[in-house]
């Protein structure tokens, strides 16, 4: 029963060892986002915009909105 208890203590230990040494040297893997580039240069994103539209005294105005930075782009206009 000795015998056993103290098999079963080494082989606990030198499990532990080795999951330790194998989880030491494991190369780490981080999430990467790949983006291609054919020229290696800048990418330009054009900036998103809507008109937006009211109706003033029965008649219509239009306005520029940035939905990219989220500001006004122009006064309104009649339309």
């Amino acid at each position: 029963m000795k015998n056993l208890k103290n098999l079963l203590v080494r082989f606990s230990a030198i499990s532990l060892l080795l999951i330790c040494l194998v989880s030491a040297f494991s190369p780490a893997y981080a999430a990467e986002e790949v983006i291609n580039h054919t020229d290696g240069g800048a990418v330009i994103q054009a900036e998103e915009t809507e008109w937006r539209y009211r109706v003033v005294d029965g008649k219509l105005q239009k306005r520029l909105w940035s939905i990219t930075y989220g500001v006004w782009l122009t006064d309104w206009e009649w339309v």
